[in-house]
């Protein structure tokens, strides 16, 4: 912000002479060194200002060549004029002096006094013959002026400089307060997900509550592997599930039909939007009815159920399994397939398409975006 607001003010300062040479006798009047002097300080100033800006900070070697530059000018352009004229407007190095010293106070650091010091110390000495004339008390004005603007711009930058640190630091105090909060928040909540799920399940098998054979066992702690997977492997960076990825994990978990369904297999993508209640309402809805008919028609205990990115906020459900299948061009799709799948997916908006083949399984594929 500070190297834009000197970016500007130097600009301004050597636009402030360029309508001098076109009023009375012309160019023609002044030395060819003041012309070619203000060109060569304004071009370098451009540098020094575009440069700064990219980089998002000024050199000090950058700097120490807008004192020196301004060092040379200020004696040689000034001696260049009658001495009359040398400390008058006419002069174009005194508002780019001011600029310089006023850049110098702010980004000189421990330098600072010395860098100013030899600005105006330069100047004086260069437009030392104006005493002699009426122009004696624009010298002082000048020479004034530009000490009281490097004293202004130095102590306005100092302040501006530690507000910007005091503001950093206390940036990062509320980014690592925040991030020891949500690491202590995501442990609460990976603690109380284990309290409610797979600790549960493993003290009913220990109690004799839960698991009616070893069988029976063996589909439960399948059952809680696959959720416990779907948790760690598909959180957010903040450890949290995308809204439809928690909806069809724990209605796979606590589906009636697991008894029969000795393996549900899950693939969620991680880069899942936050859909729309009533989506995921509804697609959970229509997985659950598609695994019923895994379990009904299928016959075979595995099924595959895939949740994918569809478009940039979209997403796709899929339910696959490798059952008997059957001719979709010969079957008229039963009251639950139109119902529970089609219909409520199809109402938000959606589609719902089954693909099925004899012998080779069947595919219900729901999509939605927005």
């Amino acid at each position: 912000m500070i190297i834009r607001a000197l970016a500007w003010l130097r600009g301004v300062q050597f636009a402030l002479w360029i309508w001098v040479p076109f009023v009375g006798d012309g160019p023609g009047r002044f030395a060819p060194q003041v012309l070619i002097g203000y060109v060569i300080a304004a071009l370098f100033s451009a540098a020094l200002f575009t440069v700064a800006v990219r980089r998002g900070t000024l050199s000090p070697y950058w700097l120490t060549g807008d004192v020196l530059l301004a060092t040379v000018y200020a004696l040689v352009i000034s001696r260049s004029y009658a001495p009359v004229d040398a400390a008058s407007i006419r002069n174009w190095v005194i508002p780019p002096l001011c600029g310089v010293a006023v850049t110098a106070a702010i980004y000189g650091g421990r330098y600072r006094v010395g860098a100013v010091a030899l600005v105006v110390g330069s100047w004086v000495v260069g437009a030392w013959p104006a005493l002699a004339t009426s122009s004696s008390t624009e010298l002082l004005s000048n020479s004034a002026m530009m000490l009281l603007f490097a004293g202004v711009a130095g102590k306005t930058g100092t302040l501006l400089f530690r507000a910007s640190e005091e503001a950093d630091r206390a940036t990062a105090e509320a980014v690592t307060a925040r991030g020891q909060a949500v690491r202590a928040s995501e442990r609460e909540r990976h603690i109380r997900h284990l309290h409610n799920t797979v600790l549960q399940t493993l003290e009913g098998i220990a109690q004799g509550r839960v698991g009616k054979d070893l069988a029976d066992v063996r589909r439960i702690c399948r059952t809680e592997a696959e959720e416990q997977r779907t948790t760690a492997l598909v959180a957010r960076p903040d450890g949290a599930l995308a809204p439809i990825v928690r909806s069809l994990a724990d209605m796979i978990r606590d589906h009636p039909a697991q008894e029969r369904l000795r393996q549900v297999r899950t693939d969620f993508d991680s880069r899942l939007p936050d859909l729309p209640a009533e989506v995921v309402e509804a697609l959970t809805e229509a997985t659950r009815e598609a695994l019923n008919n895994v379990v009904k028609y299928a016959g075979t205990d595995r099924a595959r159920v895939t949740a994918a990115l569809f478009g940039p906020d979209g997403v796709k459900v899929t339910v696959v399994d490798h059952g008997v299948g059957f001719d979709t061009t010969a079957v008229v799709p039963g009251f639950g397939i139109r119902r529970s799948i089609q219909a409520p997916v199809c109402d938000l908006g959606g589609q719902a398409l089954i693909d099925s083949t004899p012998g080779e399984g069947t595919i219900v594929e729901m999509t939605w975006k927005r």
